[in-house]
């Protein structure tokens, strides 16, 4: 089943409204795995967003579970969208200096996907936002 953990940051803290409709859908893998992927993927949204909010959803699309984790953060230009998938790649330190991270996270998750026969691809736009959408096979 798929369970979001809690994560490590305050929410209020940050001014960071979350918003989320899960429903209860199995998804073939391993549960500790997958929670790593929600957790960075959450992680990265609430380290690099406004205080706008984040949206989390999750839909059955014919044999895919599809997550989409939307964020209203300081987004990626299109060069860094072609490395960000990298082990210790980290957008643009002018901009992510103050953020901790030594750029391992968005890589495992790509790592783990990959090993569930799933697939992440990521839209942003610098100062806008962006949108990982994970697409996993279900039970």
């Amino acid at each position: 089943m798929l369970i979001l953990a809690r994560n490590k940051f305050t929410y209020s803290e940050k001014g960071i409204m979350l918003s989320y409709h899960l429903p209860e859908i199995e998804i073939i893998g391993d549960p500790s795995l997958l929670n790593t992927v929600w957790d960075n993927l959450l992680s990265n949204d609430i380290k690099y967003n406004k205080p706008d909010g984040i949206e989390i959803t999750i839909e059955e699309r014919e044999e895919l579970v599809i997550v989409t984790f939307v964020d209203t953060g300081i987004g990626m230009s299109e060069m860094e969208l072609e490395r960000i998938f990298e082990r210790f790649y980290r957008a643009d330190m002018a901009r992510t200096r103050p953020i901790e991270g030594i750029g391992l996270g968005l890589s495992i998750v790509a790592t783990i996907i990959k090993l569930h026969c799933g697939n992440i691809t990521l839209n942003s736009k610098e100062k806008v936002g962006s949108t990982f959408i994970v697409e996993l096979p279900f039970k």
